[in-house]
């Protein structure tokens, strides 16, 4: 290790990326000396471009690793990502060094996705809900997306440590992520690989949809023989077969199944097993998950096995879940009542203004 790489390592706490004190201990408790991590892995302290200070890993992926870093220019906290293929990556860590050696990449095509995935994401930066990308640049024979940090934890890290979520909560949690995939699907984009472990949960109970890699430009020819992405509990039947058809009804099942393992504390029944028996148990025969009959059918025809009787649109799940319609003839309905209440004042006062004048006019 250089000279330079363990001043950076005593300047900077690796475990958070904040200044450390003249005692070189941290509040946020991490020990550089207790650090393991795989060998693969850029060590702590390695600096990008002479800009990103790399800390320790806190994600890694079969086709990237993602850091904790620090900005030194802006001097701000980021997570960085590295595009490294696991199946066929290898970085030489007996030399100690940084490029990494990507083989069967025809025509860098693995380089190619990572960088749509960086502009894919920086079209959504002003959508809630989605996670915000600051730089993308090539180094070590490979490339890297530079992201807001999201300190938190992942839901389904969150579930296992805190169990299943309250019915509202969950509502709450989940309604800017519909609401901003709705926008993405406008655009024609698929996320593919929406799960408890890809949706991070803030300290303000905030979730940010994380990992884009897996998304794709839907067009009328899109099947899932481009490629094999799938997550057990949460992937949709089509995308398990080859020439399955995908759209935002893809979207909507592993979405929908990640509600149900928020609701419950279960991971639910892989859809190629539902494919030959079903049984999964719905959420309207648990009494222990507090939402109305309505919202969790909504949520089960979510997760429908076949595709044509799910909901086609986030935007139809949204309506079925949150009642914005309802709710919104609600208000018009009290708007109108307090509309008529003003209008009976007004005349009430009208009446009373007449009936003064003309007491005056007949005591004159």
């Amino acid at each position: 290790m250089g000279e330079k790489m363990e001043k950076r390592q005593k300047d900077f706490c690796m475990g958070c990326m904040n200044p450390l004190d003249g005692d070189r201990h941290c509040i946020c408790g991490f020990s550089i000396d207790d650090y393991k991590v795989s060998a693969r892995c850029l060590p702590p302290g390695t600096l990008l471009t002479e800009r990103y200070l790399v800390g320790r890993v806190i994600g890694e992926g079969s086709f990237g690793i993602t850091y904790i870093g620090r900005d030194l220019l802006l001097g701000i906290i980021i997570a960085i990502k590295e595009y490294f293929p696991l199946s066929y990556g290898s970085r030489d860590v007996r030399k100690e060094e940084e490029a990494i050696y990507i083989y069967q990449d025809n025509g860098k095509k693995g380089l190619e996705h990572f960088y749509k995935e960086a502009k894919l994401l920086s079209q959504f930066h002003m959508l809630d809900g989605i996670v915000t990308v600051r730089d993308f640049f090539y180094a070590n024979e490979t490339a890297y997306i530079v992201m807001d940090y999201i300190k938190g934890i992942t839901l389904k890290e969150y579930v296992k440590k805190n169990g299943a979520v309250e019915g509202k909560e969950a509502l709450a949690m989940m309604e800017p992520v519909i609401r901003s995939l709705y926008i993405i699907h406008q655009a024609d984009i698929i996320h593919r690989d929406i799960s408890p472990d890809n949706l991070l949960l803030t300290e303000q109970k905030e979730l940010v949809l994380v990992d884009f890699g897996s998304a794709r430009v839907e067009d009328s020819a899109m099947t899932q023989s481009m490629t094999v992405m799938f997550k057990r509990g949460y992937t949709p039947k089509e995308q398990y077969l080859r020439r399955g058809k995908l759209g935002a009804w893809s979207d909507i099942y592993s979405l929908c199944a990640t509600m149900y393992f928020m609701l419950t504390g279960i991971v639910p029944n892989e859809a190629i097993e539902r494919m030959l028996q079903d049984t999964i148990v719905p959420l309207s025969k648990m009494s222990s998950v507090s939402l109305a009959q309505k919202q969790k059918s909504a949520i089960m025809q979510g997760m429908h096995v076949e595709p044509e009787e799910r909901w086609q649109s986030m935007l139809e799940l949204y309506d079925a879940l949150y009642d914005k319609k309802e709710e919104d003839a609600l208000k018009i309905k009290l708007l109108t009542k307090r509309q008529f209440k003003a209008a009976v004042l007004l005349i009430v006062i009208l009446l009373l203004c007449i009936g003064i004048g003309r007491k005056i006019k007949y005591a004159e």
